[in-house]
């Protein structure tokens, strides 16, 4: 059985965690959030799949068509066994060709082994956001 303690300690490593990915991306620096992906982890998205090796890549792609990034966490739950994490959060853009700014709500399930990513999995309404 696990402690209040030792689950505390445990929830803290996934939100540190999650922080880092948040930070990475709003500072199109993945060297924030590498050491968190296994060599064979996926971030999978509504925009595709994306192996650990190319999101450096895909970062940068991203903001050189999108400004401004904010993040903001509303939600963090882990199984007790911190190998599932769901997250929600808003992730708030400036689209660079015409300017407009518009906030997505996103939900993510999260795969961890040994504390690492596997998977991360994001799902949101593509229809409502500027990155379509």
């Amino acid at each position: 059985m696990t402690s209040h303690a030792s689950n505390g300690a445990l929830l803290e490593s996934i939100r540190l965690l999650v922080d880092r990915q948040a930070e990475a991306w709003r500072r199109n620096n993945f060297d924030l959030a590498a050491g968190d992906w296994l060599p064979h982890g996926v971030l999978i998205s509504p925009g595709g799949e994306f192996p650990a090796s190319t999101l450096r890549a895909t970062m940068h792609e991203f903001h050189a068509s999108f400004a401004d990034l904010q993040i903001e966490i509303t939600n963090l739950f882990a199984s007790p066994d911190g190998t599932k994490v769901a997250i929600e959060w808003l992730w708030s853009v400036t689209r660079r060709r015409d300017g407009v700014r518009g906030t997505t709500a996103d939900a993510i399930i999260v795969d961890l082994v040994d504390g690492k990513i596997l998977s991360w999995r994001e799902y949101f309404d593509l229809a409502g956001s500027v990155e379509a």
